[in-house]
């Protein structure tokens, strides 16, 4: 199959349900009660799309759609397409304007979001279940007629320069977005929601219009859906606001469609080792992450595993609960220390092949070299001496928040899609507490000693930080003598 440059997709011939893995599952061996999950059915129609479906007892329905369609889907002179579409994709279709668009929504008591992602552009609704027809109708103007003109383009610019201006003060949501575009700089991946303001300023509306017709393809969606409504009638649903539509231009893929859906080559993304420093002394605190390489979708036990580790590096801030009896280490430190202001540990899926797992801490300018040393303290410690106790604890938290998200539809929503996007299935969440229940301490150290130990990480660095290390040695920490 002849190579396509300058996009990702996702493969819809990549997704499966979680039956077809059932060969290579443990049988589940837990006290849970196995009806407190409902049963996922997947289905994909003759136009391409992949339907995910979730019948819950419940008064409310969260539905939504996913396309390959992010910032690193983006060609050069595309830039910035994704965060213009988020804008304005229910401004304007060709038989509807933007009030009459949001009166449709209010009339069925629903909301509507879009998200433009580096990976993904995901949209949603959540509306009475008795309204889902109305909303995927929403959902099919808005994707098959939907209109981009100069006025919208031009007004979208002030409010994205704005909203760009605002994001200074998110020191956090900036720190994280610069350290996917240093530590996997040069590829697609690097790109970024938010393009330089010169590119804003001199964005034009065919760029746009030839990015959403390149990949708001209904041959690269994905449906999902979760509430009182099943897989079949759903069906009947999209075939009527879909389907029928579009038979006439989709009884056959065109070639470039083709060549995407069919494609079988998963893309890998480099990772460096890197960093990347900005010194203000003007601010009177440092920002710093710190992020090494995850693990790929493959690799299901050592994505578990590092979400627990996760759970063992734990977080804090001034606001938290439990004074000095913190279990984490690090948050037990802050407290009885002026060693931070704040820690998070955290662990992204980036895309289907590559995943960033690290920590993101605000420290006093002169606290920063002790926080560090702290930090890769601890992750050595994951490597070579973490104890069964604090491995249970951890995976009891991870337990609690998988359980969570049977409460909330919105939350159930975007769990399925998070499943389907990495894993092209779905993994029930009583798979998933058996799956961490199989973890020990001997398997921290094990996956810890792969993903983490001796490993060069990405860094970026805000502020008042002059006191930080310099990166050999943040590096040479991540290593010690064993024998």
């Amino acid at each position: 199959m002849e190579k396509i440059e300058g996009y990702v997709s996702i493969l819809n011939s990549h997704y499966k349900t979680f039956q077809d893995y059932k060969s290579t599952s443990r049988k589940m061996t837990t006290n849970l009660d196995t009806t407190m999950e409902n049963s996922i059915e997947t289905s994909n129609l003759n136009n391409g799309m992949h339907l995910v479906c979730e019948f819950r007892n419940s008064y409310t329905t969260t539905l939504g759609c996913f396309f390959p369609a992010g910032a690193m889907h983006e060609m050069s002179e595309e830039r910035g397409s994704a965060l213009f579409l988020e804008h304005l994709l229910f401004k304007r279709t060709m038989h509807s304007n933007q009030d009459q668009l949001e009166k449709a929504v209010e009339e069925i008591g629903g909301r509507v979001t879009a998200i433009a992602m580096r990976h993904m552009f995901l949209f949603y609704g959540t509306v009475p279940s008795c309204e889902v027809n109305k909303l995927v109708q929403l959902f099919a103007d808005v994707i098959l007629n939907g209109v981009i003109c100069d006025q919208d383009i031009e007004r979208e610019k002030y409010i994205i320069l704005q909203e760009l201006s605002k994001m200074e003060s998110a020191k956090e949501q900036i720190i994280m977005d610069y350290l996917l575009s240093i530590a996997y700089q040069n590829t697609a991946l690097a790109n970024s929601i938010y393009p330089k303001t010169d590119v804003i300023k001199k964005f034009c509306t065919e760029n746009l219009i030839k990015f959403r017709k390149r990949l708001l393809n209904t041959s690269f969606m994905t449906l999902v859906c979760t509430g009182s409504i099943g897989l079949q009638k759903l069906e009947k649903i999209v075939h009527k606001h879909f389907i029928q539509k579009t038979e006439k231009c989709n009884n056959s893929l065109s070639e470039y469609s083709n060549k995407m859906l069919f494609s079988t080559k998963q893309v890998e993304y480099r990772f460096s080792g890197a960093e990347l420093r900005l010194r203000d002394d003007d601010n009177e605190l440092g920002y710093v992450a710190i992020g090494i390489e995850g693990p790929n979708y493959r690799d299901v036990e050592g994505h578990f595993a590092l979400t627990v580790a996760k759970e063992i590096i734990g977080s804090w801030d001034r606001n938290s609960n439990g004074a000095n009896h913190n279990a984490p280490y690090i948050a037990h430190c802050a407290f009885n220390t002026d060693l931070c202001y704040m820690y998070k540990s955290f662990f992204h899926d980036c895309t289907q092949t590559t995943s960033i797992w690290g920590c993101y801490f605000v420290c006093n300018k002169m606290s920063l070299e002790h926080m560090v040393h702290v930090l890769q303290k601890e992750w050595m410690r994951l490597c070579t001496t973490i104890t069964q106790k604090e491995v249970l604890r951890a995976i009891n938290q991870c337990k609690m928040k998988e359980l969570m998200l049977l409460n909330d539809p919105q939350s159930r929503f975007f769990d399925i899609v998070k499943n389907i996007f990495r894993y092209g299935y779905y993994i029930p969440i009583q798979q998933r507490v058996i799956e961490y229940q199989k973890i020990t301490a001997n398997k921290i150290r094990e996956v810890s000693d792969t993903y983490i130990y001796d490993q060069s990480p990405a860094i970026i660095a805000f502020g008042r930080i002059e006191n930080l290390p310099e990166y050999y040695n943040i590096r040479n920490a991540m290593y010690l003598l064993k024998y």
